[in-house]
């Protein structure tokens, strides 16, 4: 037997028991070589003794078939996508490089992943327009608002995230943090990144996360979490922001493009406000955009709505008050609905201005 064959059989073995490590949990995979081997020919329309031969390191080619028929069955769940042609690779290494080279990377989800994704989808999915204080600014205040559309791809879900470099001034282009949206427990991680897009930025990555409580009713319009990414200084500092989604009242997907290119954006705090929310909401807009652990020297406004906390102490962790956003800011949305003089990228009444800008 030529030694090509005996390391094509090798690497094939090896790719296939990686592949069931791998997503074992995802494709609820038994234990056992024999009944792996069975769940896979009822699966994938792969005969039994082959898929077991292939594990047991058989001295056999693969068919261009069982390739096809194992990157469909494993297709279910793979991040990227595999292609029948790697299966032909010379060793593992060389399959996880084409992997690789692909441009994603597998992230391990809990088996409950499409039971998660099933429970928050109208949760999360739709075009949302979000509010946080810019990373770049200092001592401004200024805030950035960015448009996020979030939508299901087979099984999973993934995100899209507009944003400007540093300045916001327009005509500044509009670049993309773009990746999947992670489900596990209650948590819900969106996590993109702007790699290759060519902006004058440096490639970034962006994490935001969010308490999804099981697609809460009360929050299916407002949510808010936490951002994590660096700065779009040379420093690249990381920091971390406090930051609010509110879901488009129209349908914003029939003209995103426009509402990008008009909403995207970074303007002072009371601009933002008085603009998109009214002035009588400045105040507590401010409490949700607001990074500073409980217990930092307040604004007097602001500290009136601070939990008592022992003189002299502060929280080291920062924390968002989310009961809190979720009792007000229905109200002040329900509110800026209602007030035709408001108009904002959320309101239906935005197509008109997106024609004027």
């Amino acid at each position: 037997m030529p030694n090509d064959q005996a390391d094509a059989k090798s690497a094939i073995t090896q790719i296939l028991r990686a592949l069931i490590d791998e997503y074992r949990a995802g494709l609820n995979l038994p234990a056992g070589d024999n009944a792996i081997a069975r769940r896979i020919s009822e699966q994938a329309g792969i005969a039994h003794g082959t898929v077991l031969g292939i594990l047991n390191g058989t001295p056999q080619r693969i068919a261009t078939n069982t390739g096809k028929r194992l990157a469909e069955f494993f297709n279910r769940v793979a991040i990227p996508k595999l292609q029948e042609e790697w299966f032909s690779s010379t060793s593992l290494d060389d399959f996880n490089h084409k992997r690789g080279a692909a441009g994603f990377l597998a992230v391990r989800i809990p088996p409950n992943y499409m039971q998660l994704v099933s429970t928050v989808e109208h949760w999360l999915c739709g075009v949302h327009i979000a509010y946080r204080y810019s990373l770049d600014s200092i001592d401004t205040g200024d805030v950035a608002t960015e448009v996020v559309q979030i939508w299901r791809a087979g099984t999973a879900l993934m995100f899209r995230m507009s944003f400007v470099p540093q300045s916001g001034r327009r005509p500044e282009p509009v670049y993309f943090f773009e990746g999947p949206v992670i489900l596990i427990g209650r948590t819900a991680v969106l996590l993109g990144t702007n790699a290759d897009q060519h902006s004058r930025d440096h490639d970034r990555a962006r994490v935001i996360m969010l308490d999804h409580s099981d697609g809460d009713r009360d929050t299916v319009d407002c949510k808010m979490g936490l951002m994590t990414s660096t700065r779009p200084r040379q420093d690249l500092a990381p920091c971390t922001a406090s930051i609010f989604f509110i879901r488009a009242k129209w349908d914003a997907s029939q003209a995103l493009d426009e509402l990008v290119k008009t909403a995207t954006t970074i303007r002072p705090l009371r601009e933002t406000v008085r603009e998109d929310f009214g002035p009588a909401h400045e105040t507590l807009i401010r409490v949700f955009l607001d990074n500073r652990p409980s217990g930092c020297p307040r604004e007097p406004e602001l500290q009136a709505y601070e939990a008592p906390i022992p003189e002299g102490s502060h929280d080291r962790v920062l924390r968002i008050n989310t009961e809190r956003f979720a009792r007000n800011m229905k109200h002040i949305v329900a509110t800026a609905l209602n007030d035709d003089s408001i108009c904002a990228p959320y309101k239906p009444n935005w197509p008109k201005r997106t024609r004027t800008v």
